[in-house]
Parts: structure tokens; C-alpha cells; sequence
């Protein structure tokens, strides 16, 4: 663990300036919650801790990217700046590649459709410790800071809740449609059954909520 906490020490600073200005949930309490569980993760289910460590601490520079460029920007379009990062850091060129790979694959969602492509315990990790914060109740504030950023209206009444396909650049209508659509699922697509167990609880409180919103908005007192 020390020196997992000396190369993310290294490169603290310089993601805490380059997520400074975020207003969208993905901010550095983010990307230290991330790395906290994947850390927990890699123990119960093993792979490359320098892999899992280093990818969840930096994979979200494409938000910031698209924060600045006002557009949507994939992890793979982010991988050159990533690698800015890891040219400070005192790791195998293996690892490197993994890392980027890691970064580029962890937002394929499959909702309704085949399960995403990676194989690797590092990268099912870092999506599923990157999940894993996205639901419950900070996944709940995370997300109403997203819309509200994005200009995502709180619900839309006259849209029908429920689609089938889902991706990371095309917004839902509202955030109520999104915790709908997107958190409420993520659950049962975790890879490992570590994050599926820390899932349950989190998503159980999601649907309560979700389900209080409706019947008050709905005025069933």
C-alpha cells in the first residue's frame, strides 16, 4: 500500500488543479472515493493493484475535457492527456497500456444488450468502482449536480420513463429519467461479486426514493 500511496501521492496535486473548477459531480472527492474502492475491490478479487489504483484516480479527465470544449468526450479521445499523467509516475510500460485500456473501456454500458468486452479483473474493477459511485446516496447528489449543470430538467412527466438502450452521450430528459434508466440498473451490471454486494443496499435506497418522488409529484399522500 505505501507504494500505491507514493505514486498517487505524486500525482496528487496536479489532478486536484486539473479538477478544480468541476461543477459536475466528477470532482476530485469523486476520483478518491473511485480509487478507495477499487483498492477494496482488488483485494477481494485480486489483478494489478497499481493498475486498478492509477486508472480509477485519473479516469474521468475526458469529463473535464468536455467540460471545457462544452461537448461530449469519449475516455478514448481523453487518452493522450491521460498519459501526461502516467509519464510522472515510475511504472512498467505493461502497466501503462493496461492503465490506458482500463480508462478507454470503463464507461461501455450494454443495458438490454451483450455484456461489455473486457476480460481483465483491472478493468471490471475500475468500472465497477466507478459504478459503484454513482449510486446510492451520494450516486442521488452526484447526479442531481450533473443535470443541474447540464440544464437536465428535475422530471418530465409526459415521457415515458423506461428505455431499453442506453450511452454515456445522450442525456436523459430528466434527472428522475436518468436515476430511472441508468442508476437503478447498474446493480446488475456489475462484474464482480464484491461490488454487486455493496450495490444492493445503494440501490434499494434508489428505489425508495425513486419511488417516494413519484407518489408525492403524483400527489398519492
Amino acid at each position: 500500500m505505501n507504494d500505491i500511496t507514493t505514486l498517487i501521492n505524486k500525482i496528487k496535486e496536479k489532478v486536484k488543479k486539473y479538477f478544480s473548477e468541476d461543477a459536475t459531480g466528477h470532482s476530485i472527492d469523486h476520483l478518491e472515493r473511485t480509487l478507495n474502492y477499487a483498492l477494496y475491490l482488488q483485494k477481494k478479487e485480486g489483478g494489478d493493484i497499481v493498475v486498478v489504483a492509477i486508472s480509477a484516480f485519473i479516469h474521468d479527465i475526458h469529463r473535464i475535457m468536455g467540460s471545457e470544449q462544452h461537448r461530449f468526450v469519449s475516455p478514448k479521445e481523453s487518452l493522450p492527456v491521460v498519459e501526461t499523467f502516467l509519464n510522472d509516475l515510475e511504472i512498467t510500460d505493461k502497466q501503462k497500456q493496461h492503465i490506458l485500456y482500463a480508462i478507454e473501456h470503463h464507461e461501455e454500458y450494454s443495458f438490454g444488450s451483450e455484456k461489455v468486452s473486457v476480460t481483465d479483473v483491472e478493468s471490471k474493477i475500475l468500472q465497477d468502482a466507478d459504478n459503484l459511485d454513482a449510486i446510492g446516496a451520494i450516486g442521488l447528489a452526484r447526479t442531481f449536480k450533473f443535470c443541474f449543470a447540464h440544464n437536465i430538467k428535475e422530471f418530465e412527466p409526459n415521457v415515458e420513463l423506461y428505455r431499453n438502450d442506453f450511452n454515456e452521450n445522450k442525456n436523459d430528459i430528466s434527472i428522475i429519467h436518468h436515476i430511472h434508466n441508468k442508476l437503478l440498473r447498474l446493480g446488475d451490471y456489475m462484474n464482480t461479486n464484491s461490488a454487486k454486494k455493496l450495490a444492493e443496499e445503494k440501490t434499494k435506497l434508489m428505489q425508495n426514493f425513486l419511488d417516494m418522488y413519484l407518489k408525492e409529484y403524483n400527489g398519492n399522500f
